[in-house]
């Protein structure tokens, strides 16, 4: 058998390295970043609005209820490249839209008016991007009628 202090003598540097790593020794950290990039490429398009628009309006009297009825008849519009349907959008006279109607079938909007106020109507051109809800709409000039 082996003498307690040659044992000791062989265990004391083990036993005073393994105190001072977990001590003292700071603990290890370690950042990591990635990056990556690519180049992005979008496109769009412009639509101009229609022009050549055949436009008819008429305001009739509804009886003797004081009441009007308008009526929009968009005969024919112009033709814009890229444009896959055209809208006739319609405004009453506090501001808010009362009909947007597509006029690939045609388009005729009638309203019985309460009164007297001027209406707006705008004839559109619209693209709708295949594969999504997107639609691209031109900048169509209003035009005012007395109903």
């Amino acid at each position: 058998m082996g003498d307690h202090r040659t044992l000791r003598r062989g265990l004391m540097p083990a036993v005073g390295l393994l105190a001072c790593l977990m001590a003292g020794a700071p603990a290890a950290h370690a950042v990591f970043t990635a990056r990556a990039s690519s180049a992005m490429t979008a496109s769009a398009h412009v639509l101009a609005a229609p022009a050549g628009n055949q436009v008819t309006t008429s305001c009739s009297p509804i009886g003797n209820s004081g009441k009007h009825r308008l009526a929009i008849t968009v005969t024919s519009h112009g033709t814009v490249p890229r444009a896959t349907n055209y809208v006739l959008r319609v405004k009453d006279p506090s501001g808010a839209t009362r009909a947007s109607i597509d006029l690939t079938p045609g388009g005729y909007f009638q309203d019985g008016a309460a009164g007297g106020g001027w209406w707006t109507y705008s004839i559109e051109a619209q693209y709708r991007v295949p594969g999504s809800t997107n639609v691209w709409t031109s900048n169509a000039p209003q035009t005012s009628v007395y109903c």
